[in-house]
């Protein structure tokens, strides 16, 4: 308290407080703290990403996302067209394939 202050005026602030009464808790406040404390504690053990998942607004956004990419790959598989076919193909085996020789084929004349 500072200096200037007299004895007078501390009996007046001390007498103010004398009509206060002690703060209570609201009715069950405590049994409603613990089951909340309980209640993290049986959460705890899904995860972070279950916990994320029971907020609706996350849940129901992450599903729109899912159905969106599902269309959205139905819809290119459905618009796409098919290649056309050539007829290149056995022209293209003929060029690579390997002509295979049997040893008696290669040896020089025997008698």
């Amino acid at each position: 308290m500072s200096p200037e202050m007299n004895n007078k005026e501390q009996e007046e602030i001390l007498n103010s407080l004398q009509g206060m009464k002690r703060a209570a808790a609201p009715e069950f406040f405590y049994a409603r703290l613990r089951a909340r404390m309980e209640q993290e504690l049986t959460h705890a053990d899904s995860g972070w990403f279950a916990r994320l998942l029971t907020k609706p607004a996350l849940s129901i956004g992450l599903a729109a996302f899912i159905v969106l990419l599902n269309i959205t790959t139905i819809m290119e598989m459905w618009n796409k067209s098919t290649p056309p076919k050539s007829d290149s193909a056995p022209i293209v085996v003929a060029d690579y394939t390997i002509a295979t020789y049997t040893v008696y084929d290669e040896t020089p004349g025997e008698p």
